[in-house]
């Protein structure tokens, strides 16, 4: 339920709101022990009354077409480029979650979240002991992007 919520969304932001076409969504739910990261990664944590940590992953192409879809266009000079491409990850991670919150249990009621987070030079995140991992991988024209969702077993159905 937790990860259909993050699919749906993230599609709906690509396709709808970036006119980004999706090739393909692959569905991968046999709980890896390691979450392999792209090339640009943001997380936010989930509290309350649902405890978990929500990932996306970018392929560089992908987010650099989102760069230029945030930016209209307008050119990122090479010593603002970090900083940007970090703000685009938080924001769409943001606007993800954001929109899936209602789709959760509860509505999402009594979930908190955390500010997004940047990952930088990781390949990827282990899981803990008792913990579960499901992802989705979405191919577009542009590159693909990795969502996931880590947390309990209870948290994550």
């Amino acid at each position: 339920m937790i990860l259909d919520a993050l699919v749906l969304q993230s599609k709906l932001f690509l396709s709808e709101d970036m006119k980004i076409e999706i090739e393909k969504v692959d569905v991968v739910d046999d709980s890896p022990d390691k979450l392999f990261l792209k090339d640009y990664t943001s997380m936010i944590g989930t509290g309350g009354t649902l405890n978990m940590m929500v990932v996306i992953s970018f392929e560089e192409q992908l987010l650099d077409t989102l760069v230029e879809l945030f930016m209209d266009g307008e050119e990122v000079e090479e010593e603002e480029k970090e900083e940007i491409y970090d703000s685009v990850t938080g924001e769409t991670i943001n606007t993800i979650i954001g929109l899936a919150l209602p789709i959760f249990p509860n509505r999402g009621k009594g979930v908190t979240i955390t500010p997004p987070i940047t990952i930088s030079d990781a390949s990827n995140i282990k899981k803990y002991k008792n913990s579960k991992i499901v992802t989705a991988n979405i191919k577009t024209q542009f590159g693909s992007l990795s969502i996931s969702a880590m947390g309990s077993e209870d948290s994550i159905k």
